[in-house]
C-alpha cells in the first residue's frame, strides 16, 4: 500500500472525504469494473465511504461552452480534464481559489503502479470554496469535497499556483463562458473555436500563471478532441442516485451498477449470501436464505 493510499483510507474512515461522484464512492466502497463497461463486480468486503447526493442535485443546470457541468464534472466525464472541469464548477461560486500544483504522494503511487510510463509531476487542478467558514476542496477527478488539510495531507501539494475568482473578474475569457453559463447547445463550433483562439492569444504581463493557465492548461483540456472525447462519454452517462449513503449501511441493498453479465450478475448475488454467513445463515435451506436477503432488502 503506498502512502497516498495509506492516508485516504484514513482520512475516510476518519469521515474526513465525501463523494458527491457517485461512480467514486462505489470504487471506493470495494467495487470494481472490468475492462468490459458496465461489468461490475460486488466487493467480498465492504470498505467505508460516504455518498453525498445533495451536491449535484443542488447545483443549477449550468453549462461550460454548452456542455452540462453537472455531468461533465462526474469521474466518467472528468477523468483527465481537471483544468477545464476546475473553471467550469467555479461557475457556480462567486468567490473561489483555482489551485493548481504536483501531487507529490499521487505522484509516487502513480509511478509505482505505471512504471512504464512514469511522471516527474503530476500536475493538477482543483477548485478551493469556503463552506460554513471552512476552506474546502472540490476535486472533480475524484468526485471527493474535504477539507484542505486533509486533501493537502493526502496528496502532499507542492508547485502551488492559485487562481482567484478575482484575478477572473475582468478576464474576456471568463466573462465569456460566464455569460453563456445557460446556454447548453454546444454543437455550436463557432463558439468552440472562438473561445480556443481567445485562450490560446491570452496575454498578461502581470500575471503568468492565469496566462500559462489559460494558454496551456484550458487548451489541453478543453479543445476539439476533448470535446468529442466528451460527447463520447455524456452517451454512456449514469443517473446518479438522489439519496445519500455510506457504504458500509447501505451498499447491500444498491443495486444501481449490477452488471449486464450473467456470469457477473450469479458471482454478484454469491458474494451478496455472504454477507450474512454466520453460524444462523449457513443452518438455513437455500429457500430460507433467499427469503432473509428479500426480507432485508424490504426492511431498508
Amino acid at each position: 500500500m503506498t502512502l497516498y493510499e495509506k492516508k485516504m483510507s484514513g482520512a475516510k474512515e476518519n469521515d474526513k472525504i465525501v463523494y458527491y461522484d457517485y461512480l467514486m464512492y462505489k470504487r471506493e466502497s470495494g467495487w470494481w469494473e472490468t475492462k468490459h463497461a458496465g461489468d461490475w463486480h460486488r466487493p467480498y468486503r465492504i470498505k467505508k465511504a460516504k455518498y453525498n447526493a445533495r451536491f449535484l442535485k443542488k447545483l443549477p443546470d449550468y453549462y461550460f461552452i454548452g456542455f452540462p457541468i453537472k455531468e461533465l464534472i462526474k469521474s466518467f466525464c472528468s477523468d483527465s480534464l481537471c483544468h477545464a472541469c476546475a473553471l467550469a464548477l467555479s461557475l457556480y461560486f462567486d468567490e473561489f481559489e483555482i489551485i493548481t500544483c504536483n501531487l507529490s504522494n499521487y505522484n509516487n503511487h502513480y509511478n509505482k503502479r505505471h512504471k512504464d510510463e512514469r511522471k516527474k509531476e503530476f500536475e493538477h487542478s482543483f477548485l478551493i470554496v469556503t463552506i460554513d467558514n471552512k476552506k474546502c476542496v472540490i476535486d472533480t477527478t475524484w468526485g471527493i469535497i474535504t477539507d484542505y488539510d486533509t486533501y493537502n495531507d493526502i496528496y502532499a501539494l507542492d508547485n502551488i499556483r492559485i487562481i482567484s475568482s478575482k484575478d477572473l473578474k475582468n478576464n474576456e475569457i471568463y466573462s465569456f463562458i460566464k455569460e453563456r453559463k445557460n446556454i447548453s447547445d454546444s454543437s455550436q463550433s463557432y463558439i468552440l473555436n472562438k473561445y480556443l483562439k481567445m485562450c490560446k492569444n491570452y496575454k498578461n504581463s502581470d500575471n503568468k500563471h492565469l496566462e500559462d493557465f489559460i494558454n496551456r492548461c484550458l487548451v489541453i483540456t478543453s479543445n476539439s478532441e476533448c470535446m468529442k472525447v466528451l460527447w463520447y462519454r455524456l452517451r454512456k452517462k449514469i443517473d446518479y442516485p438522489t439519496i445519500s449513503m455510506i457504504s458500509t449501511e447501505n451498499d447491500e441493498f444498491d443495486f444501481l451498477l449490477d452488471s449486464p453479465y450473467t456470469e457477473t450478475k450469479e458471482r454478484n448475488k454469491r458474494v451478496l449470501a455472504s454477507y450474512h454467513m454466520d453460524d444462523s445463515y449457513k443452518k438455513l435451506n437455500a429457500k430460507q436464505k433467499i427469503l432473509t436477503i428479500f426480507e432485508k432488502i424490504i426492511d431498508c
